[in-house]
């Protein structure tokens, strides 16, 4: 089965005052990370980056809830988007690849 491709610019930081995961306004934190591929599409233009963050999606990121913080952004771009019924599983796979990568590439205060 084909994998159901967002357009990447919902997928990955954008920018601005809304959470890179649930899109929620407003962003409070940042997160600084390495770069990754997502889709086969580097997530930065250039070798690192931040991720902004809602109050709850930075509570589960400083509590290592990585499926919750997957769920939360899968969940919330069901909500905007048009996503196919018969796509959903794959949409969500793809998000818990981005938190999955996200987290192996977030670079820890020492």
């Amino acid at each position: 089965m084909q994998r159901w491709c967002p357009p990447s610019a919902c997928l990955v930081p954008q920018g601005g005052n809304a959470c890179d995961f649930c899109d929620t306004c407003p962003a409070i934190r940042l997160y600084r990370c390495n770069n990754f591929e997502l889709n086969g599409f580097p997530v930065f233009s250039n070798g690192s980056g931040v991720w902004a963050t809602c109050r709850k999606c930075a509570e589960f990121i400083d509590e290592g809830r990585w499926s919750n913080l997957a769920e939360r952004a899968f969940q919330k771009f069901v909500k905007h988007h048009s996503v196919p019924r018969i796509n959903a599983i794959s949409v969500r796979i793809q998000f818990a690849d981005m938190v999955r990568l996200f987290a192996a590439h977030r670079k820890v205060a020492d």
